[in-house]
């Protein structure tokens, strides 16, 4: 409390000083606007301080950041400060402070004093977005280094040039300098400076949704930047595509395992699977497959074959998630909402195999035009909702995606207009209907689980019964509610392994959400979820795996076991990841299952998932679109340790 009431004061006198410089810049979300962030400099006899502040409303909620960053005259930190909340449940609140040569960090309450680096910088969260500008100009003024540590860390930071775009402002031709910045968010941002090395807009993320944010005078500018950012990115899943080399591609033979083929049948013992041409040619026991020759034979005995997995509730807003996936063994994943252009970019790099990527399958975001929107894409009309299908339909889009604004007789014409064009609807269950109403409005899918209370309650089992007979789908986002939903003293790694070797920006959002609860607390949240998951499940309304973000491919293996823990067989909840999101999606007869004639999306793992669920975390390789490749290179490529 004392350290805050400091910097308060501290960030405080530096406003009272009247700044030399100051800029504004117009902070967007999924490209809807949000607020604003002040960047103010002011100089003094022994460096410059820069200060910002950053205020947002994010679907009706407040997101503030103050910071105040002193550097010396060659950029170099003496102080930063930076305190706020900076997504809805991600809190910001570190100190970094410079004197003959040690760094006294602050972090979330924890405090330590090490050696500064001879080169560094300092940055915690997307907040400050001006300063990217200044960390930028410190990499070159110090001879452009391959990595810049950054404190609060460890972590190190990338800086890239990678060209320079012309603009027109008010008629006057001016040259941007686009760079990326890799490490100080989990992932890459997109930052250009003007002619004199301020910032000019930066695409950055908010957690796992895509920032967009443009100085005040250059708003008209931000479009076309954003198209060179997603060629970035295009060009950068082809260059993954190089880096991180297949073990065998296209066609092969995989001998001697034991076979899972997703269709719920026992298991196949010393199984031959063939891929031809990228789809499975034949799968079985080895006496009933004819061993083609010619191909490469691949001797996997010992491991197990399973369809590649899905996840049925993504937010992609950055290419990292894609080798993440990846090496989860994921080979499908729908993403629930975003930024379309960098969507479309994406998904069509994968599927002309031009980029490395799991496929990738779009539900369009929609919701009412009210304040709390999310998006920019909103309907208030009955023709405004047809007109937004149609839009989404000719971009390709699988479904539509529901949010939570939207009016009844939107809701009844998107719906109606969705399953004219052959698209299904999911999504958030609109306010203005509820449950039972929004099913019967055409909501074929539901995101997350709008159902609390005992499954055993008369009106409770009664809905079940309901959305049963209507074979509505439901994603229910366990992992993310149980790492939202834990206990301080509950670590994150003891939840999900996986945050042992996560990224550190990504491990720092999650280690700062606050909750007054107790571990038994906790769990009883997490137990009561997996009971109404099991009474949907037993009742027969398809239940199918999704994350909502979490940790990037390792939280869809949580959500698999967290359905055996649930009750559901290990056999039921991979089908939960395999043949019922393809079904749901309607591409059974092309994936989901190991079968003749069907794409070749597989996962190889060293030990049996029907012995114990947790081997389902055990990845040996991961088969995608008939490329068979090691996971460990794929985690490197997602910042992963």
């Amino acid at each position: 409390m004392m350290r805050w009431l400091a910097f308060a004061a501290l960030f405080a006198g530096a406003l009272q000083v009247k700044p030399d410089t100051e800029t504004t810049l117009l902070v967007s979300l999924i490209n809807r606007p949000v607020g604003r962030e002040v960047f103010s400099e002011t100089k003094d006899g022994s460096g410059t301080v820069y200060t910002g502040s950053l205020d947002l409303t994010e679907r009706g909620g407040r997101l503030q950041v103050s910071s105040s960053l002193r550097l010396a005259g060659d950029l170099t930190p003496q102080a930063f400060d930076v305190k706020g909340r900076s997504y809805r449940f991600v809190n910001v609140d570190a100190t970094v402070r410079v004197s003959d040569g040690m760094a006294t960090v602050t972090n979330l309450g924890q405090s330590t004093t090490v050696e500064a680096p001879r080169r560094f910088f300092t940055a915690e969260s997307y907040s400050p977005l001006s300063a990217r500008a200044l960390l930028i100009r410190y990499w070159e003024r110090h001879g452009r280094p391959s990595v810049i540590p950054v404190l609060p860390g460890p972590r190190d930071v990338r800086v890239t040039f990678r060209g320079s775009d012309p603009v027109i402002v008010r008629g006057v031709p001016l040259t941007f300098r686009r760079f990326d910045v890799d490490g100080v968010i989990w992932g890459r941002e997109t930052v250009w400076l003007d002619e004199e090395d301020r910032l000019a807009a930066i695409v950055s993320r908010v957690h796992i949704l895509p920032l967009e944010a443009v100085r005040e005078d250059l708003a008209g500018q931000l479009p076309v930047l954003q198209s060179h950012s997603n060629a970035d990115r295009v060009a950068d899943l082809a260059q993954l595509l190089k880096d991180i080399p297949a073990i065998a591609d296209r066609s092969f033979v995989l001998s001697g395992a034991r076979l899972i083929d997703g269709t719920g049948r026992p298991p196949i013992d010393d199984a031959v699977v063939v891929v031809r041409d990228r789809r499975i040619e034949s799968a079985g026991p080895r006496a009933a497959v004819k061993m083609p020759s010619g191909l490469r034979v691949l001797d996997v005995k010992g491991a197990t074959i399973a369809p590649g997995l899905w996840d049925m509730h993504a937010h992609a807003a950055q290419i990292e998630w894609l080798p993440a996936y990846l090496a989860a063994g994921v080979t499908t994943f729908r993403d629930m909402g975003g930024e379309q252009p960098f969507l479309v970019a994406i998904r069509d790099a994968v599927a002309s195999g031009k980029g490395l990527g799991p496929r990738v399958l779009l539900a369009g975001l929609v919701d009412g035009e009210a304040a709390g929107a999310f998006g920019t894409v909103v309907a208030s009309t009955p023709e405004q909702g047809r007109a937004v299908v149609d839009r989404y339909h000719s971009a390709g889009f699988n479904q539509m995606k529901l949010y939570s604004l939207l009016q009844p007789e939107v809701v009844s014409a998107i719906t109606a207009r969705a399953h004219e064009l052959g698209m299904t609807v999911t999504g958030h269950v609109p306010t203005a209907l509820g449950l039972r109403r929004a099913v019967d409005a055409g909501m074929d899918q539901v995101a997350h689980l709008p159902l609390n209370g005992d499954p055993d309650a008369a009106e409770t089992t009664a809905t079940i019964a309901y959305l049963a007979g209507r074979k509505t789908v439901f994603d229910p986002t366990m992992p993310w509610n149980e790492v939202l939903g834990r206990a301080p003293q509950t670590t994150l790694d003891s939840l999900e392994p996986g945050f042992a070797s996560a990224p550190p920006a990504l491990l720092a959002n999650y280690r700062s959400v606050a909750n007054n609860t107790d571990p038994e607390a906790a769990r009883r949240r997490v137990a009561d979820t997996g009971r109404m998951v099991k009474a949907l499940f037993d009742a027969g309304v398809p239940i199918v795996a999704g994350t909502d973000g979490a940790l990037p491919g390792h939280s869809l293996l949580r959500s698999i076991e967290m359905f055996v823990e649930a009750g559901l067989s290990p056999m039921q909840a991979i089908q939960s990841a395999t043949s019922v999101p393809a079904a749901a999606m309607g591409l059974a007869r092309d994936s989901g299952t190991i079968e003749a004639g069907k794409r070749a999306d597989l996962v190889v793992l060293n030990a049996d998932p029907l012995a114990s669920i947790r081997n389902i975390r055990n990845v040996k390789w991961v088969v995608a679109n008939g490329r068979v490749m090691e996971p460990a290179g794929l985690w490197r490529a997602a910042g992963f340790k």
